[in-house]
């Protein structure tokens, strides 16, 4: 059932994935905010080398919550998405 349910993660992820890589190509907007945010790394880390160890630290744990939240939301929403469109699919008697 473990496998199951880590197969079904990697399908996930690899469609959030792909529908991103979809956008990116159909949305010059977001593909342009996506590439500008590359090159801000850079310079951020720049930046970051210059703060103390306690402001590092803070930014880091910052950083990885963020990541961690955004992580579980995009997970999250597109289960239910899979849900919702069975259900709907269900109530129209398609399936």
């Amino acid at each position: 059932m473990e496998s199951l349910k880590n197969e079904f993660e990697n399908f996930l992820q690899e469609m959030v994935e792909n529908n991103l890589n979809m956008l990116k190509k159909q949305n010059a907007e977001y593909a342009s905010c996506k590439d500008n945010e590359k090159n801000s790394a850079k310079t951020m880390d720049k930046l970051i080398d210059k703060l103390s160890d306690e402001d590092k630290k803070l930014l880091s744990r910052h950083e990885i919550n963020m990541f961690t939240i955004a992580a579980a939301e995009q997970s999250f929403l597109y289960k239910r998405g899979w849900h919702d469109c069975i259900k709907f699919l269900k109530m129209t008697k398609i399936l």
